[in-house]
């Protein structure tokens, strides 16, 4: 208990249970074996400086930082623009699809959803080549396409908000 007063202060009794757990999860051939080998209290005290200053160990997460217990009034919440750029991204997609013709359409359809009885995955232009017989380099050209002028549409609109 000594050494979990210096190591834990106002925690000690804290960290002394939590020492007591740890050993109960052990094996007891192991306890013996340790108990006997004359390295005991070296054990014990390398196990309640693990407990105290470790980051991802039970003890720091129920007693040093646990959940809740940190002032969030002055904490800034930063929106993730990420997600909302994304978002804006697909309308324009969107966009550039309702002007477009039915081919365009249908390969985009195919690149972002694929086709489960073609066996065409989604994300993958040479699973289309091998589902649909269109050229790599036509379905390049097509989302390339469809890519430049979503850009456009969301440099124009939407960018100006995100500097």
């Amino acid at each position: 208990m000594d050494v979990c007063v210096k190591v834990g202060k106002e925690l000690a009794s804290d960290l002394y249970q939590e020492l007591f757990v740890i050993l109960c999860e052990k094996d007891e051939a192991w306890i013996e074996e340790k108990y006997h080998s004359g390295y005991w209290e070296g054990f014990i005290i390398r196990i309640i400086f693990n407990q105290y200053y470790g980051k991802y160990t039970n003890f720091a997460k129920c007693f040093i930082n646990p959940i809740g217990t940190e002032d969030v009034d002055n904490i800034e919440v930063i929106e993730n623009d990420y997600e909302i750029q994304g978002d804006l991204m697909l309308l324009c997609i969107d966009e550039v699809m309702s002007r477009l013709d039915w081919y365009h359409n249908k390969i985009w359809h195919l690149y972002r959803n694929g086709d489960t009885d073609k066996g065409i995955a989604p994300f993958n232009a040479r699973s289309i080549n091998r589902g649909t017989g269109i050229s790599r380099h036509e379905i390049w050209r097509v989302l390339k396409l469809i890519k430049e002028q979503a850009n456009e549409i969301y440099d124009k609109k939407y960018a100006k908000h995100f500097d």
